[in-house]
């Protein structure tokens, strides 16, 4: 690493070695030449050889190692190992050489709990530790299945399932959570088989983060998946999260109706625990809302019984499908059919299950 044998490289390798982010050093002309303590830690690696970054462009021309201050975000390229993602990054050009141009890459996250879970997910992609559970939908009138909600499952090293609240809200606005999301796609191809080998007619619903949705490539990996598995209209569906906001309503709304001419049913999660859900009602070519779980705890309230009621009048008014999560008890159940919700999902009629348990109920 011949960086090292500058000496104001040396200060500021000292000055960063244990600092809590992670920080790379890359040469444009060489690759990486340096990772701290946490860049190891989070990218599980101690040798720059399984690190590669994509060519960085200069910001400038400055010989002084003040330019550190000199620095823009972007998107960063990186290849570790068995997979390529993008990383959200803070670049500064520094000049440490004058024949050659180096950067200082700080890997941007909100805390250390965000590094964890990066690291967890990146494990998870490169040793196939991605799994799905199925959970029923079903008709509160009838009890008939209507459709399955697919919620992901990733495992830690020994096989134990992370807890979804310690990773996915910390990572879902990254792009690195498409490449989650593309081999939960991979790990559906076999539902759908199933489903022709028993005659099954239920929409898969697949949750997506808001993020995730506007990628630019996003509808076309859906409508790939589509043609490449000859799914039929109505076979697989996509569950919006309303954990973050979608800042380009028009462009949002253009990529929607491309997939509901294609078949694809659109549900609206987490409906009232959110970003601006009415909005998004008369803005989205929505087909589902489906009403937050918390709903499901106050039903017996008056306040939340009337909040459900101006929901159904909605949903009716505009043709929509009305579900409501997380229902636990008989009398939820009850509650929500009095009210006018025409489906439902929960512990009380079904507990999520993996594939095999799933395929013995039927």
């Amino acid at each position: 690493m011949t960086i090292i044998k500058d000496q104001q490289a040396k200060y500021l390798i000292k000055s960063l070695q244990h600092h809590p982010s992670p920080y790379l050093i890359y040469c444009k002309e060489e690759g990486v030449e340096w990772m701290n303590q946490s860049a190891q830690y989070v990218f599980d690696t101690s040798s720059i050889e399984d690190i590669n970054i994509a060519p960085i462009v200069s910001i400038g021309s400055s010989k002084k190692i003040e330019a550190i201050g000199s620095s823009f975000q972007s998107d960063l390229e990186l290849s570790l190992r068995k997979i390529k993602f993008f990383l959200r990054s803070r670049i500064h050009e520094i000049p440490l050489d004058k024949k050659r141009t180096f950067f200082l890459v700080e890997v941007l996250a909100q805390s250390e709990a965000a590094l964890d879970a990066l690291k967890n997910t990146i494990a998870c992609l490169e040793n196939d530790r991605i799994d799905m559970a199925y959970q029923k939908q079903y008709d509160l009138k009838t009890g008939e299945l209507v459709s399955v909600e697919t919620l992901l499952r990733l495992r830690d090293e020994e096989g134990n399932i992370i807890p979804n609240n310690l990773l996915i809200p910390l990572v879902e606005g990254e792009s690195l959570f498409s490449l989650v999301v593309l081999a939960s796609m991979q790990k559906l191809k076999e539902i759908f088989v199933f489903k022709k080998e028993k005659n099954l007619d239920f929409t898969v619903y697949l949750n997506v983060s808001a993020y995730t949705v506007m990628q630019d490539n996003f509808c076309k990996i859906i409508l790939d998946f589509v043609k490449d598995n000859n799914l039929n209209p109505g076979d697989l569906g996509l569950e919006i999260t309303e954990t973050a906001e979608l800042e380009d309503r028009e462009r949002a709304a253009k990529y929607f109706e491309k997939l509901q001419e294609h078949g694809i049913p659109l549900a609206l999660d987490d409906f009232g625990a959110g970003y601006s859900s009415l909005s998004y009602l008369r803005d989205l070519p929505i087909t589902l809302v489906k009403l937050d779980k918390d709903f499901s705890r106050t039903v017996s309230e008056e306040d939340t019984q009337e909040l459900v009621r101006f929901v159904v009048t909605i949903c009716n008014n505009m043709d929509l499908g009305m579900l409501a999560e997380g229902i636990e008890t008989k009398e939820q159940q009850e509650t929500f059919e009095k009210l006018g919700c025409q489906n439902g999902q929960g512990y009380f009629h079904h507990r999520p299950q993996f594939l095999k348990e799933f395929k013995e109920e039927f």
